[in-house]
This record gives structure tokens, C-alpha cells and sequence, in this order.
């Protein structure tokens, strides 16, 4: 396996047999949108990939659930003045509206989800730890860091100090000693989110959180870090920067994926092209062609979303499906020997282009050339054993390959109502239990049977995926 590590500019070969991975998460403000859609489905991807390919893979993804974005949002809601606890009302309900859509994704929560207000202790100690290296300074109740001492600033994005300065127009804040300076502790208005530290009473800066969860929760096997190609800059460079200064082991590769765009624009609310998951469902109700979408441009690129692209999803989409039931109606009366050898050169061909970088418009192509060779032998009017045996190893290869991607391509499984509840029943007694590895291979048994389970306050729901 070969990745692109935006820390060395290249591709690099994925030794490793334990991977530590650590993406940045929502900061759960709003609705999640199809952006955030793109990148959870890049990273639940690339877990799957790597499990499948023989990684033992550990997945951690944070929750901001504390943010200047979040407490302005209470300031301009809040009726009672009590800003502190619209906040957490604010990151309680907007938690749930990311964690339903990702269930309707059909994207696995990542093995640690943890949420930012959860480690402020550790983020203080983190702090506290930089300042006795003299990598950080106190100032006027803020903590901040000072870029100037960590000589490999910039190692990531490429860029000197000065380049960095003038592509990020910094603002002069006279609490600081260089205008690229990045806040690691702040100090909190009376009525805002605050915990008590050394400095006073304050809230984390964004950046740490990352450097402490990551290290908390991997420790020794985080090796891999992902986000959006946007958090190059400066995020990512300032985690390194304290990560390292700390003395900690900052990550070994670097992901990023590129950016979702609709119609060529910046998705925006103000210019009225900001597309949340809920208004995919309602407008489109199959979220596969979302993610056949997503799939169309290899993870590093950008995504350009048009209603067409959508379109040309579904008409691919209903191709394979239909592909699929004519092979299933011509096999239904044929005995295949079981020593038969099915050829597996689709397989071959498909793991070569995702170990090539996560190439998914090129193992895409394999599927579709599936299809395609499958149609010429459906065609014929008369079908030899061999053919039979190509019809059925390509479907093998068809429906492996999607369980790869994260779906599932096959006629969904009809299911009579009592058989779902008996299996709601049974994961509930395993949640109870505690047992939530159990509960967990329920849901994503139902999951592929073509059901969704929702948890609410009433009890577990289901539906049928579209």
C-alpha cells in the first residue's frame, strides 16, 4: 500500500502493521452539510481499506464541542442571559444531528469519539508542560505559543515564517510577541464556557485539543493524521509545532483530502448553496449516490457537486443493481461445481488502484468493467460453464468490492417487521449488558440488510435505507 503523506510531498509505502489514526472532527455548531459528509466518508473509507488489506487499524475522531463558533451562536439564542448553558445545548443537539446523519451514511463511529471538554485537564497539563520547555508564554490570562522557537515551523505546508505571515494576514494583537503566535489557553468573559487554570479562569485554543487527544488516546501508534486540505494551515502546522515541542511523537504520515465545492462555488449560506445531509435525503433520498459521488474523485482532489453529477450517479447506480438481478435470475437453475475456480482479476485489479493511494475513481473503473464484460456474456444465446463462472465471480466482486467502499449494491433483503424488533430486542439487552461490541455488530448487521436504526428518547426506531 502506497499513501501521498503531505508531510514528505510523496507517496510513501504503508509498512506498518498497526496503525494509530487520528482525523479531526465536527465542531458541532450546525447541521452537518455534505462537506462534512465528504470528509467522515474519506476516513471511514480509508479504516475499512486498511482493516481489509490485514492493518490493525485504531481510529480516533474528535468532537469540538467547546468553540468561539459555538458560544457566539449562544449569545445570539440565548433568552436568559444563562450563555453557558445554550452552549452546551447548542453542541448537545447539533452532536446528535452529526451522529444521526453519519448513521444514515452508514459510516462507523470511529473506536474513541472524544469530546473536547472531556480532556481540559490534560489540555492544561499539555500547557502547563509547554511553558516549563519556554515554548510557550503567559499574557494578560492567555497562554499562547511562541513560533519563533520551534525552528521546523512551516514544515508542513511548506512555507518560511515570513510567507506565512503575509499569506494569513494575522492580525496585531498586542498580547503577542509575533502576530503568528497561536493561542493555546484563553481567557473566558464572565458569562462564557470556563474551567479554572493556572492563568484563571478560560476555555482551550482549537489547536491543542488535537495534540492532546491524539497523544492521550494512540500514544505510541499514532503514526497517522487526516483532515481537510484546508487545516494544513495553520491547524496542522501548530499541532506539530506544540505536539513536538512537548516532546511528544507527532504523526509519521499526513492525509488530507480535498474540499467539496457546489456548482464551482465555495458552499456558503450566504450565497444560498449550503447543502446539509437532511437536505440530500429529502431531495435525492438515497445517500449511496452521495457517496458514488464522493467516490468519482480520488480523496486528495476536490469534489464538485452539481445536481447532474447526482443524476449520472443513479443512472450508475440502478446499472449495477440491475446487472446484479439478471445475474441473479440467470444463475437461479445453474449448479456450479464447488471446485469450480472463479478468476479473481477483477479483485486484483481493484486492490491495486485503492493500495495505489486510495485510487477510487480507478477501482471504480474495475467495477464498472465488471459490468461491462458481464453484459457481453448475458448477451450470448447460449451460456458455456466458463461463462456461468465469470457471471458468478464478477458478482462475488461486485458486492465485496462495495462492502469495501462502505455500501452495498445488492437487491436489499426484505424483511418482515417482527424479525427487525427481535433483533432491536436483542441489542438492547446487549447495550444493557454493556456488551456494545455486540450491539454494535447489530446495527451494522441490519445496516446491510438495507436497515437503520435510530436511538431516541422514546427507544430504538428503524427504517428502511433508500
Amino acid at each position: 500500500m502506497k499513501i501521498y503523506n503531505t508531510l514528505t510531498k510523496q507517496k510513501q509505502e504503508l509498512a506498518e502493521k498497526k496503525i494509530g489514526l487520528y482525523a479531526c472532527g465536527p465542531t458541532v455548531y450546525d447541521d452537518p452539510h455534505i462537506g462534512h459528509a465528504r470528509s467522515a466518508y474519506v476516513f471511514d473509507l480509508i479504516v475499512r481499506y486498511m482493516r481489509f488489506r490485514g492493518k490493525k487499524v485504531i481510529f480516533v475522531s474528535n468532537i469540538t464541542d467547546v468553540d468561539d463558533k459555538i458560544i457566539e451562536k449562544a449569545r445570539n439564542l440565548c433568552k436568559d442571559n444563562d450563555i453557558k448553558r445554550t452552549a452546551q445545548e447548542i453542541a448537545d443537539k447539533y452532536l446528535k444531528s452529526y451522529t444521526d446523519a453519519m448513521d444514515l451514511l452508514g459510516i462507523k463511529k470511529p473506536d474513541r469519539q472524544p469530546k473536547a471538554t472531556k480532556s481540559i485537564t490534560d489540555m492544561i497539563k499539555f500547557i502547563e508542560d509547554l511553558i516549563n520547555r519556554e515554548y510557550a508564554y503567559v499574557s494578560n490570562g492567555n497562554v499562547y505559543f511562541d513560533v519563533l522557537k520551534f525552528k521546523d515551523y512551516g514544515k508542513l505546508s511548506g512555507q518560511s515564517v515570513e510567507e506565512m505571515k503575509e499569506g494569513a494576514r494575522v492580525s496585531l494583537d498586542k498580547n503577542k510577541k509575533n502576530p503568528l503566535d497561536f493561542a493555546l489557553w484563553k481567557t473566558s468573559k464572565e458569562d462564557e464556557p470556563s474551567w479554572p487554570s493556572p492563568w484563571g479562569l478560560g476555555r482551550p485554543g482549537w489547536h491543542i485539543e488535537c495534540s492532546v487527544m491524539s497523544t492521550k488516546f494512540l500514544k505510541n501508534d499514532f503514526i497517522m493524521h487526516g483532515g481537510g486540505l484546508d487545516l494544513v494551515f495553520p491547524h496542522h502546522e501548530n499541532e506539530i509545532a506544540q505536539t513536538e515541542a512537548a516532546g511528544k511523537k507527532s504523526a509519521k504520515y499526513w492525509i488530507h483530502h480535498g474540499l467539496l465545492t457546489i456548482n464551482g462555488q465555495k458552499m456558503s449560506k450566504s450565497l444560498g448553496n449550503f447543502i446539509t445531509v437532511s437536505d440530500f435525503v429529502k431531495k435525492h433520498k438515497d445517500l449511496d449516490l452521495l457517496k458514488l459521488l464522493f467516490l468519482s474523485s480520488q480523496y486528495r482532489h476536490p469534489v464538485d457537486y452539481t445536481d447532474e453529477k447526482v443524476e449520472a450517479q443513479k443512472q450508475s447506480k440502478k446499472r449495477i443493481k440491475r446487472f446484479l438481478k439478471e445475474i441473479d435470475d440467470v444463475l437461479k437453475n445453474v449448479k456450479l461445481s464447488p471446485k469450480s475456480q472463479i478468476s479473481d482479476k477483477y479483485s486484483l485489479n481493484f486492490t491495486a488502484a485503492m493500495d495505489d493511494d486510495f485510487n477510487t475513481p480507478l477501482a471504480m473503473s474495475v467495477i464498472f468493467k465488471c459490468v461491462e464484460d458481464g453484459y457481453k456474456i448475458l448477451r450470448k444465446d447460449n451460456l458455456s460453464e466458463s461463462d456461468y463462472l465469470e457471471l458468478y465471480g464478477g458478482q462475488i466482486f461486485i458486492k465485496d468490492s462495495a462492502r469495501q467502499l462502505g455500501f452495498d449494491f445488492s437487491t436489499i433483503v426484505e424483511m418482515k417487521d417482527d424479525f427487525v424488533l427481535s433483533k432491536i430486542v436483542e441489542r438492547d439487552k446487549a447495550r444493557d449488558s454493556k456488551d456494545f461490541a455486540k450491539a454494535d455488530k447489530i446495527r451494522d448487521e441490519l445496516f446491510e440488510k438495507g436497515i437503520i436504526l435510530k436511538d431516541t428518547s422514546e427507544g430504538t426506531k428503524w427504517e428502511k435505507r433508500g
